[in-house]
């Protein structure tokens, strides 16, 4: 089994648990007012990671 956890300094999401994770906790800081997390969580979001590509490649097998 090869590596799928992201070792970015922004960790990616890698399983669909950790991706609806994320949107939780956007919807939260939009609920909240706090624009200052919205950033970092975008970009765990969005930005691509060769973990979670490793991750889905295992799945899809």
């Amino acid at each position: 089994m090869s590596d799928t956890t992201c070792h970015h300094v922004i960790a990616h999401w890698v399983t669909d648990e950790d991706k609806r994770q994320i949107t939780d906790a956007i919807a939260y800081a939009r609920q909240i007012g706090d624009v200052e997390a919205l950033p970092l969580l975008l970009a765990r979001l969005t930005q691509p990671c060769e973990a979670r590509d490793r991750a889905q490649k295992e799945e899809g097998s």
